[in-house]
């Protein structure tokens, strides 16, 4: 779970709810504290999204992960289907979403049906943040989870915040970030190789209308 200020991470298991917060200042990064937690019992996801479990909790079924209940529940309120800060336009097999200020649990349950719903021939996803503050951890676990389904996912205009968080959660290398829209025509499926940095750098302030 990343924090509100993206600089921290916080580690939880799925099962008992049991954290362990302030993981950033000692560990470093997400790939450095999952390979000492994993020693220690805990099993899940190599990814930051999840699902984790502690030792505690190891021999039971693992049960949904606490974002995914939170963003499933919100699924099941139809005013969560739809928001003025999140526009969607189509060109053939790319999706363009435009996200606009801070995220929360209603858009990022959208941005999930979304992916959910994608149609078939869906290749990729484009994810224009060039007016978004941040992506919390909800947003990244959506997006991980379109990784999985085999969608190439890339950023427009990401604010050094949100390069800063992908880093710090070790997802830097699933999702390419663009300047433009134009240059992320050329989005391919993620290969592990460092994306290169965004040739501008920009405020992370923005406002939301």
């Amino acid at each position: 779970m990343l924090s509100l200020d993206s600089t921290n991470f916080t580690l939880a298991c799925d099962g008992c709810g049991q954290l362990v917060t302030n993981l950033a200042p000692t560990m470093g990064d997400w790939a450095v504290a999952w390979s000492l937690f994993s020693q220690d019992g805990w099993t899940g996801d190599d990814l930051a999204t999840g699902p984790h479990t502690c030792g505690r909790c190891t021999r039971t079924p693992p049960p949904p992960r606490m974002v995914e209940q939170a963003l499933t529940r919100e699924r099941c309120v139809p005013a969560a289907r739809e928001s003025r800060r999140l526009r969607v336009t189509r060109v053939a097999d790319t999706t363009v979403v435009t996200l606009t200020g801070s995220p929360d649990l209603l858009v990022n349950a959208r941005l999930r049906d979304l992916v959910l719903d994608l149609p078939g021939g869906a290749q990729r996803l484009v994810i224009d943040v060039t007016r978004a503050a941040r992506l919390d951890s909800g947003a990244l676990d959506v997006l991980v989870q379109a990784h999985r389904q085999s969608i190439t996912v890339c950023l427009v205009g990401a604010t050094q915040q949100i390069r800063d968080s992908l880093r710090l959660l070790n997802l830097h290398r699933l999702f390419p970030v663009f300047r433009t829209l134009a240059e992320a025509k050329s989005c391919g499926p993620a290969t592990g190789a460092e994306p290169a940095p965004a040739a501008a750098e920009r405020p992370d302030r923005v406002d939301a209308r």
